[in-house]
């Protein structure tokens, strides 16, 4: 089986950003940020702890591995750039790049390059101009998406238990809300993709004649070379209307979880609620280029829109090879 990130200068991610003008002063200060053996939110901890800064006050437009080297934006309310150039921390560089009246939000990029390198490889990989859009395994990184779905579910005393919190007179939620309103949230994303990846999977076995399949930690996914309608996938949520044939799916996918849609909207931990959104069935993957280094080693460039997987091209590449 092939590798990829043998070591992080392997896979690497350089943001293209999609900022509203740059200012010489402004509410918030945006910097680039070099890294490589931090995944994105620990950086972020980081420069708060040694800055003495909220953590609350730090946005990013993208969330980036750990095993990688990358290049990302960030942007900090109320602090001048000097507070934060100062800051140093251990394999990574920062450098600001001006002001604005506006943070940072997550997919606010044009999209993402990527240069990866893979090794190992038994058999040339095949090219491919679009991908299956699904949430890839760091997404899910373990039990992201039990989390979310214990949370959706309100069952507070399985998520303390999962994460073996201390929990004082059954007062879970309590506790729970002290993990904050970020992580909360990316718990419930986590399992909102997973049934987004299951759906996607139902949808496309309907439709592909000839398709690959990839197993992942989320379950199988089906990919192929046949294109098919690129329609607009839900994200479900409490304020998601599910019609059509994928709201068919979905439906069943609920009520084989048990849950529904208004379910999303947590009233005891409003803070960890999702409306729900959607996302593209497939997406471009622009200029692939593939070069083979030797027989078991290539290095595949590519550029893809914000919110999706350079993994995935890899898997699927790899799928469709020969």
């Amino acid at each position: 089986m092939y590798i990829i990130k043998q070591q992080p200068e392997d896979f690497y991610v350089e943001e293209i950003p999609d900022f509203k003008e740059l200012k010489k002063s402004g509410e918030y200060a945006y910097f680039l940020l070099w890294k490589k053996n931090w995944n994105t939110m620990d950086v972020i901890k980081e420069l708060a702890r040694r800055g003495k800064i909220s953590e609350k006050n730090f946005n990013v437009a993208g969330l980036k591995d750990k095993n990688a080297e990358t290049k990302q934006y960030f942007s900090v309310r109320g602090v001048k750039k000097d507070k934060i150039e100062r800051v140093l921390i251990k394999d990574t560089k920062i450098k600001f790049v001006g002001y604005g009246n506006e943070r940072l939000r997550l997919g606010q990029l044009r999209g993402n390059i990527f240069k990866i390198i893979v090794r190992n490889l038994d058999k040339k990989l095949g090219k491919v101009n679009f991908m299956e859009n699904y949430f890839d395994d760091q997404r899910f990184s373990g039990r992201n998406h039990l989390l979310g779905q214990s949370l959706v579910k309100k069952r507070f005393s399985e998520f303390c238990n999962m994460l073996r919190l201390e929990v004082k007179g059954k007062d879970y939620v309590s506790e729970i809300r002290k993990i904050g309103s970020k992580k909360l949230r990316f718990y419930v994303n986590a399992y909102q993709s997973y049934l987004f990846n299951k759906a996607l999977y139902s949808h496309l076995g309907k439709k592909y004649e000839n398709y690959k399949t990839i197993e992942n930690f989320s379950g199988d996914m089906i990919v192929s070379n046949n294109k098919v309608e690129n329609i607009k996938v839900p994200v479900v949520g409490f304020l998601t209307e599910l019609k059509g044939e994928i709201g068919e799916i979905y439906k069943g996918l609920l009520s084989e979880e048990g849950i529904k849609e208004e379910d999303f909207l947590i009233k005891e931990l409003p803070e960890a609620s999702s409306e729900g959104n959607e996302r593209n069935l497939l997406i471009k993957v622009n200029n692939l280029r593939l070069k083979q280094i030797d027989d078991k080693t290539a290095e595949v460039n590519f550029e893809l829109p914000p919110g999706s997987y350079g993994t995935l091209v890899i898997k699927k590449m790899y799928a469709l090879g020969v």
